[in-house]
């Protein structure tokens, strides 16, 4: 009983993340980018835009390794 909830909340922080990811990146990308509509936009501002979403990306990534390694090794518990 307690695995499945802890399966449930690992799978809801999960599908959290994704979204909320996707919703960021999009708006960093779009804001990047500086033009109202993406699809008219110049393919150097649409490049632009990908680089500083990658180096969010890239950031983020790096603050995510750091809190890692700053929270020490656990022990694993034997069910």
């Amino acid at each position: 009983s307690e695995r499945g909830v802890v399966s449930g909340m690992l799978s809801l922080s999960r599908n959290l993340g994704l979204v909320t990811g996707t919703a960021v990146m999009g708006a960093v990308f779009a804001f990047a980018v500086g033009a109202k509509d993406i699809a008219a936009a110049a393919p150097a501002a649409v490049a632009h835009g990908m680089a500083m979403t990658f180096a969010v990306a890239a950031g983020l990534v790096v603050v995510a390794v750091a809190i890692a390694f700053a929270s020490g090794r656990r022990e694993r518990r034997s069910a």
